[in-house]
């Protein structure tokens, strides 16, 4: 699961290539990658791609959520992660609920899922490691 951080460090300035671009590329392009998501994910990355007035950015969007799962999230997942989130942010807790019930691996550069991965709930992955694991 990408978290909204990496979208946006992607398409700010998609010009550049940055790491983040390049890994939504390369989870774009790689059949063998599952992508999932939840609805608030996808809303976050809808009001950033109206923000920034993109073609890039649409394209990027369009690619992304044609290959995520949509996910619905159990309560007891949102419960369990509520205690290792350290943010009042509802979104940080649905993705962290989400992985949690998927089985899946958050990649963000946000520091409020270091608790939830140090105690191993989940997985969580920076850009860089990502970029290191999945090229």
């Amino acid at each position: 699961m990408l978290d909204t951080n990496v979208f946006i460090s992607a398409i700010k300035e998609p010009k550049k290539q940055t790491a983040a671009l390049k890994l939504i590329l390369k989870i774009a392009e790689d059949p063998s990658i599952k992508l999932v998501g939840n609805d608030l994910l996808a809303e976050e990355m809808l009001r950033y791609i109206e923000l920034l007035k993109s073609e890039t950015a649409v394209m990027i969007l369009s690619t992304l959520l044609a290959k995520m799962e949509i996910v619905k999230v159990s309560g007891n997942y949102r419960k369990i992660c509520k205690i290792y989130i350290e943010t009042p942010d509802k979104a940080d807790i649905l993705h962290a609920a989400t992985c949690l019930q998927t089985g899946s691996i958050l990649i963000t550069n946000d520091r409020h899922f270091d608790k939830i991965a140090d105690e191993r709930i989940i997985d969580v992955w920076n850009i860089g490691e990502a970029l290191k694991r999945l090229l």
